[in-house]
């Protein structure tokens, strides 16, 4: 931004406290790669790699690396499950602004497709920061292949970091000849979590998100997409939106004709519309499926 001073970093700014939580692990190549993009400035950069690389601990590298160049930054979170900004189940967004975040309703990326890309769409209209990095999830077999295919063509990246070995990877970046691409490895501080170790993660993030949260009496025909006749399951996880802008998250607690009661950190009279999810959170914040729906990874 103009008359950012050269001594601002990623710590300075208003980014989430998860961010700066866990020391960072820099290989050489990334300290260069980082020098690269500032120099030759780039304006939007897509990180792309398997589970597990350090994919989050480059972009928190990059975005510092960024800042510290005078470059007005923002970071743009695609990762539904394994969030390094904001709560699971959503899109989310980082600038100097704060943050910002779109309802995807579902931590498994291929149930969530349409809302993940229309979020990654409005998310990005909103910022007018010069430099964007896009954090990527892990899920590249199969459908996770056409979805990083469907980012990069909604997004249309200068830039493409790749961090470790794939051959799914390597499909993606030879699918666009056009598109330049980086190759780095893997950070060296990374570590093979469990399904257990990621559920926990989503649950604590979770938890996160509600901390403070207030029951809420809102108007059952602010419930977009669900049957008039259908009573919403306990649990189940909202998108609480204004005309325009997704607010935050919303967990249901009891309704009848005219009214839902909702638990949320967001403050109530802003919300016009309840954005119904494709999962629930049981007391404990654990997942569990919505009735008809099949489980979040």
């Amino acid at each position: 931004m103009a008359g950012m001073s050269s001594r601002r970093t990623w710590s300075s700014v208003r980014w989430p406290a998860s961010l700066l939580s866990a020391p960072l692990h820099i290989p050489a190549e990334w300290a260069q790669a980082a020098e690269h993009v500032c120099r030759y400035a780039a304006h939007r950069v897509l990180v792309l790699g398997a589970r597990d690389v350090g994919k989050s601990t480059f972009c928190r590298f990059l975005a510092d690396a960024s800042l510290q160049a005078s470059r007005g930054t923002a970071l743009l979170d695609t990762d539904v499950g394994q969030k390094m900004i904001g709560p699971p189940a959503c899109v989310t967004m980082s600038d100097a602004r704060g943050l910002s975040l779109a309802f995807v309703g579902t931590t498994n990326p291929v149930l969530g497709w349409r809302r993940l890309i229309d979020g990654m769409h409005r998310l990005v209209q909103r910022t007018d920061a010069e430099f964007l990095i896009v954090n990527t999830s892990g899920l590249l077999a199969g459908p996770g292949q056409r979805l990083k295919a469907a980012k990069i063509d909604e997004l249309r990246p200068d830039l493409l970091i790749v961090l470790g070995e794939d051959p799914v990877l390597e499909a993606i970046a030879g699918d666009r000849p056009a598109l330049p691409v980086l190759r780095l490895p893997s950070s060296p501080g990374a570590r093979r979590k469990t399904d257990g170790e990621r559920r926990a993660a989503r649950r604590e993030a979770f938890r996160i998100c509600f901390a403070g949260a207030t029951i809420l009496r809102l108007k059952r025909r602010m419930v977009q997409s669900l049957e008039a006749d259908a009573a919403p399951p306990a649990g189940l996880l909202a998108g609480l939106s204004d005309e325009r802008t997704d607010l935050g998250l919303g967990l249901l607690v009891d309704s009848n004709d005219a009214t839902l009661e909702v638990l949320s950190p967001v403050a109530g009279n802003g919300i016009r519309r309840i954005v119904p999810g494709l999962l629930r959170l049981d007391e404990h914040f654990s997942e569990m499926p919505a009735p008809g729906r099949p489980r979040g990874s």
